[in-house]
């Protein structure tokens, strides 16, 4: 009997667990609750005497946290993923790993049931409500692992090689059913979880029979959530119905200070009200916006009038690093027109709610005129990163210098997004979620790219290293965000790794659930720095008009698109949108206006040409991977609808004055 067992373990639901999420806050507590789990696992393996071979955990804070009670802050944003190797001694099984999961999941679970549930258990119509809540917290998670047997003359990088093939292939061998709720509960069993439907909501009763009912069930969680907050409008929404597992995801931040550490250990950063507000994405989207007018004596009349009222996101400022004084401490919806006037987004709950509306409209409408810098912004970015051919690597350089990687290019995230004005949601390995406005997003994406390729070649010396590709999401604020990350991945590895080969920056921009057509290219192509200038706002809007394409694909049509399509006459390129740009502005502007007017035509040509070379790099794709042909870009025309949304969404580009045309069709279908 061999010394040790090797094996290989995994927790899920990651994505689907992760992205059901209503708000920002549930998605950082998806994101917290899985990196929680997989803690409690290894430290089982370290207290039995284990290793974790693969991630190294030995610094991380919440692995520090369990071994030794102390000496470390509680972590704010998880670190640990769903998935790690370790070797166990003799006799000792993995089982122990899937028994510490599940106590710590019950002991969680069962807080906020005594907390939130328990005292309005007999409103339900389930018989036992108590056993219902057992049973979908009981049968949540699944933990799989496979263990390694060994194998003679195999070294340490063959084993992990060896142990993820097989934990790949113990996934299609499906064995966690979830329970059969219409089994226990009857087909008159409530309604389905708005958030997880494979679950059913705890009232027990159906909507379409009795609504009543089901209110009041809902009502009485709302008026504990009251009792413990001294608000509840935005932990529970109106009409928000809810199964066990969503529950506990979605309340445990507001457990009181005392519960959440006899719960879970610890209070994360060691301040139980930080963890309780993270920015909505309203107010993520309209950040740049309040930089702007932050601290400016014209804003006092607006605080006056919304007083001591919608502070919802009184909080929110302690995740970012500007300093945004009392207006940072308001609800985002208040500086978005549309948001502001829709009574399901920004509910007012008193007698006078329709005058007390039109008074915010008004007082908003005064201070944007006040600001003179246009409409705040309506969409914000999800930024979505992940190593490339990180099993490759493994196998290729070993574990030590991949745990390196990790650890160097883990300690740069957090202060790296921060620094960048976006809240990091999570950041273990070589994955990356966060959160950050417009403005910043790809700067701040292209700032963690350098940190992991200076990290990986600091690993692994002059050998390959491995890459890392990035999906940026610019998306509407109203849009739910288990669709915007939903379709993050799709972008990650649909368009910037299986598309384009891996080492790449994709992005794609949604409104109301419509998707534009993705840009993509190889992270050190002059189009990313373009993109990056475009979106920042570093590049002026007169190099970001469409119509430049508009007026090639009116005046010389399809064929002359097709002929600039792979590259190889960018030159000529370049030429013919600096003529189209100044036959533009020259259309556009007076002749005594218009820049340049006393230069020769050759000099405006150069000048013109300089100002449009952004937009050239930017329309031209390159492919990332090895061998490919990054000589040859592809011509991408649909990235001039970027470019018109950038100037719409920059600050004093406002939503109802930046009129950029639609780009021609070019008979493509594009």
């Amino acid at each position: 009997m061999p010394e040790q067992t090797w094996f290989i373990l995994s927790i899920t639901p990651v994505q689907e667990f992760v992205g059901q999420a209503r708000r920002t806050r549930d998605l950082w507590a998806g994101s917290y609750l899985l990196s929680w789990l997989s803690a409690q696992a290894m430290a089982a393996v370290k207290k039995a005497g284990g290793e974790i071979v693969m991630p190294q955990v030995d610094d991380d804070p919440m692995i520090r946290l369990l071994i030794h009670g102390n000496g470390v802050t509680p972590p704010v944003v998880g670190s640990l993923p769903n998935q790690f190797t370790a070797r166990l001694p003799a006799g000792v099984g993995p089982e122990i790993c899937r028994e510490a999961v599940q106590r710590a999941w019950r002991k969680l679970a069962e807080a906020v049931w005594c907390k939130f549930v328990e005292p309005v258990r007999k409103l339900s119509n389930f018989p036992d409500l108590s056993a219902v809540w057992t049973q979908q917290i009981k049968g949540f998670w699944e933990i799989a692992w496979v263990v390694v047997p060994p194998v003679d003359g195999e070294d340490e990088r063959q084993t992990l090689k060896r142990a993820g093939d097989l934990l790949r292939r113990r996934k299609l061998w499906r064995s966690h059913l979830l329970p059969d709720e219409y089994a226990t509960l009857g087909r008159e069993g409530g309604d389905h979880c708005q958030l997880m439907p494979d679950w059913r909501e705890l009232s027990g009763y159906a909507r379409a029979s009795h609504a009543d009912a089901q209110d009041a069930f809902w009502g009485s969680i709302r008026d504990q959530i009251g009792m413990i907050l001294g608000h509840n409008a935005i932990e529970l929404a109106q009409g928000e119905r809810l199964c066990a597992p969503a529950l506990v995801k979605r309340l445990f931040p507001t457990l009181p200070a005392c519960a959440l550490k006899n719960a879970i250990d610890w209070v994360p950063g060691n301040d139980s009200g930080r963890i309780r507000s993270w920015p909505s994405t309203r107010y993520m989207a309209v950040l740049p916006w309040l930089r702007r007018v932050a601290n400016k004596p014209f804003i006092d009349r607006f605080l006056d009038l919304v007083g001591n009222d919608f502070q919802t996101e009184s909080g929110s400022a302690a995740h970012l690093a500007s300093d945004l004084g009392e207006i940072g401490r308001l609800d985002g919806n208040l500086f978005d027109r549309d948001a502001l006037r829709n009574t399901k987004d920004f509910p007012i709950a008193n007698d006078d709610a329709g005058d007390r509306r039109r008074k915010l409209e008004a007082a908003r409408a005064e201070l944007v005129t006040a600001a003179g810098i246009g409409e705040p912004a309506t969409h914000y970015a999800l930024l979505l990163m992940d190593g490339d051919r990180i099993g490759e690597a493994l196998a290729q350089a070993g574990p030590r210098a991949i745990a390196t990687l990790f650890e160097t290019f883990g300690a740069q995230v957090t202060q790296t997004i921060r620094r960048h004005d976006g809240i990091c949601i999570y950041a273990g390995g070589d994955d990356v979620l966060a959160l950050l406005s417009v403005p910043d997003a790809v700067t701040c994406a292209r700032e963690l790219r350098q940190h992991w390729m200076k990290a990986a070649g600091e690993a692994m010396g002059e050998g390959s290293r491995p890459t890392i590709s990035a999906a940026v999401i610019f998306a509407e604020a109203t849009v739910p965000l288990r669709l915007v990350l939903a379709r993050a991945h799709e972008v990650l590895d649909g368009v910037a790794k299986n598309g384009n080969g891996r080492d790449s920056l994709a992005a794609d921009i949604i409104r109301g659930g419509d998707f534009t057509r993705s840009w993509v290219s190889q992270w050190d192509a002059p189009g990313v720095e373009a993109f990056a200038g475009f979106a920042s706002g570093q590049h002026a809007p007169l190099a970001a008009s469409s119509g430049l394409l508009h007026a090639i694909g009116g005046r010389f049509g399809a064929p002359v698109l097709d002929l600039f399509a792979d590259g190889g006459h960018d030159d000529d390129f370049e030429r013919l949108l600096a003529q189209a740009h100044l036959r533009n502005r020259s259309r556009d502007l007076p002749a005594m206006d218009a820049p340049g007017g006393d230069l020769s035509e050759e000099e405006r040509l150069k000048i013109a040409r300089e100002e449009i070379r952004p937009l050239v790099a930017l329309l031209r794709e390159v492919p990332g991977g090895a061998g490919a042909r990054r000589d040859r870009p592809r011509l991408n025309p649909d990235a001039a609808l970027f470019l018109r949304f950038f100037a719409r969404q920059s600050v004093g580009g406002s939503r109802s004055q930046v009129l950029i045309p639609d780009v021609a069709d070019t008979g493509d279908g594009r």
